[in-house]
């Protein structure tokens, strides 16, 4: 019974990953900005993640570039690429690594990036790592719908903005993204 309550738990979680990838993709999902301050949305992260990250053992850090201009953006999609991105570099990270978040800005736009130490993403997998159910690592299949990085590439872009990820196998990775200003207008 457990591992059909299990089942079901994932299934669901994808059938509402897969409505809300459709809605992104499609131009449906409508965008409920408000004026945000990038840095307290990442602290809030910060501290929901931080038990999540003290099982693996991992440590995240940040360094937030102060006084970050308020942009309107969809707290919510923004605040749950952010988890994605997080919940990610913690689950692909080696016990006693770290993580970095940071952010920095300049007269167009605010870019946030989520650094880790861990197991790095190979170069074959890299061009698809933001496809829907794509999975880099084979052996850690299970779990996960492997449609987070594909809503957090297109909520992105439903902003504007754009996300990029640098990895070296066994170096670790960092997934970046802006949020441009000049879409802040609805």
């Amino acid at each position: 019974l457990t591992r059909i309550d299990d089942e079901v738990n994932r299934l669901t979680q994808m059938v509402t990953e897969l409505t809300d990838l459709s809605h992104i993709e499609t131009g449906k999902a409508e965008l409920r900005r408000v004026p945000t301050n990038i840095n307290l949305l990442v602290e809030e992260v910060v501290a929901q993640m931080n038990p999540l990250a003290a099982n693996r053992p991992v440590t995240i850090f940040t360094d937030l570039k102060i006084n970050p201009p308020i942009i309107k953006v969809d707290r919510d999609r923004i605040r749950q690429t952010l988890i994605n991105l997080v919940h990610n570099a913690i689950k692909f990270n080696k016990p006693g690594g770290k993580i970095i978040i940071s952010t920095v800005y300049d007269t167009e736009s605010i870019t946030v990036s989520v650094s880790d130490s861990g197991t790095g993403i190979s170069p074959e997998d890299l061009p698809h790592i933001f496809e829907r159910f794509y999975k880099a690592d084979k052996a850690r299949a299970r779990g996960g719908s492997g449609l987070g990085l594909a809503i957090a590439k297109h909520t992105i872009q439903a902003h504007g903005g754009t996300i990029s990820v640098k990895s070296e196998e066994g170096k670790g990775s960092i997934f970046s993204f802006n949020l441009p200003f000049h879409s802040n207008t609805n």
